[in-house]
């Protein structure tokens, strides 16, 4: 084998294993969040979700929360960025899980997974 054939190989894979590495990476981080001041806000127990109207992982959230079947209120950046600011909201999509007494159960930066939302909401006794 060519000696620049040999490099090229070993460029190719070092170039394939750093973009499997950064993929594995941003799989895990997830924005980190305050916990949202939820008071005077009237929010209804079961799912609040924190939204932006061009937030592709904000659908995801959505989806996600759907299929629980509690109830779900969307709080949108856009349309109610009053919410936004009075809750203390700094990056979407984030999910609040409210239980009947009104207090926070979790909060879910990102999108949830099914199980971790569902456990939580047997918590909140939902």
């Amino acid at each position: 084998m060519s000696p620049i054939l040999i490099r090229t190989l070993v460029l190719l894979a070092l170039v394939g294993l750093a973009v499997g590495l950064a993929r594995v990476a941003t799989r895990w981080q997830r924005p980190v969040h305050t916990t949202p001041n939820l008071e005077g806000l009237g929010v209804p127990a079961g799912l609040v979700i924190f939204t932006s109207t061009d937030c592709f992982n904000c659908r995801a959230a959505l989806g996600v929360a759907a299929d629980t079947g509690a109830p779900v209120r969307e709080v949108t950046h856009e349309l109610e960025p009053m919410l936004f600011r009075h809750a203390g909201i700094e990056a979407v999509p984030l999910t609040v899980v409210v239980s009947n007494e009104g207090s926070i159960v979790a909060t879910f930066a990102g999108v949830p997974r099914q199980r971790a939302l569902r456990r939580a909401l047997r918590r909140a006794g939902l």
